[in-house]
């Protein structure tokens, strides 16, 4: 799964130097998009990435924490 990150990645990397934007996807139907695209048995579905031009901005992100809370110098906190 680590190097599917990785190249999910650099899928929306590339897109985004292309001037394209994407998005992952996940909690879809796994099965039935492998079914649609014959998927062979022996193969897994990881999560898709939409590509393409968008036609509005994103939605704002809620509930995001701010960096003094996510990033800890010299130690774990507490």
């Amino acid at each position: 799964m680590r190097s599917l990150g990785l190249a999910g990645q650099t899928i929306m990397l590339a897109a985004k130097s292309m001037g394209l934007d994407s998005c992952p996807m996940d909690g879809f139907d796994y099965e039935a998009v492998g079914k649609i695209i014959h998927l062979p048995e022996d193969h897994l579905i990881g999560y898709m990435i939409a590509v393409g031009k968008g036609t509005k901005d994103a939605w704002p992100r809620p509930g995001q924490l701010s960096a003094s809370e996510v990033i800890l110098e010299n130690g774990f906190g507490g």
